[in-house]
């Protein structure tokens, strides 16, 4: 067993040479590949299993640049509700940001906007942002409104 003393000069050498330690794992690991490809397919799916909510949430924390506290927080200043639709979230909110600023996938401080479910995500991603066409749907659905109201549906 180690004493404090030695576990204290192996992290000073860990963090003196993290080159080495990442050779020396490379090495290990080109050594063992198909142990390790074995070891990772029993693993992994019951691992994801268990914990694809945390892995999930993780992702999208780091990917944005949130915390999870953040993300907790802006969930009840929203009441639960999509800032778009006003329907509460059935599924895990989508964290809407302006894609002038940054990629898809990826935001920071400065272009992050509200949540929004699913749907309004994906429509608002479809419309590109673009006020203007957003605009011209909005005349389109108003010129069509109530035009289905005189079709006569059959029963099949």
């Amino acid at each position: 067993m180690q004493t404090q003393k030695q576990k204290e000069a192996d992290e000073r050498y860990r963090l003196r040479h993290p080159e080495r330690l990442k050779a020396k794992d490379q090495k290990r690991y080109l050594e063992h590949r198909e142990e390790e490809l074995a070891r990772n397919k029993r693993y992994w799916p019951s691992y994801y299993a268990e914990n694809a909510v945390a892995i999930r949430a993780g992702y999208r924390n780091r990917r944005h640049g949130i915390t999870q506290e953040w993300f907790d927080a802006k969930v009840l200043e929203q009441g639960g509700c999509c800032a778009l639709c006003g329907k509460l979230f059935d599924k895990t909110p989508h964290l809407d940001h302006d894609h002038r600023c940054c990629p898809p996938l990826k935001s920071c401080e400065k272009c992050r906007r509200d949540l929004l479910c699913e749907d309004c995500n994906l429509g608002l991603g479809r419309f590109k942002d673009d006020v203007v066409v957003l605009a011209r749907a909005i005349q389109y659905l108003e010129k069509h409104r109530g035009t289905n109201d005189r079709i006569q549906h059959t029963e099949s």
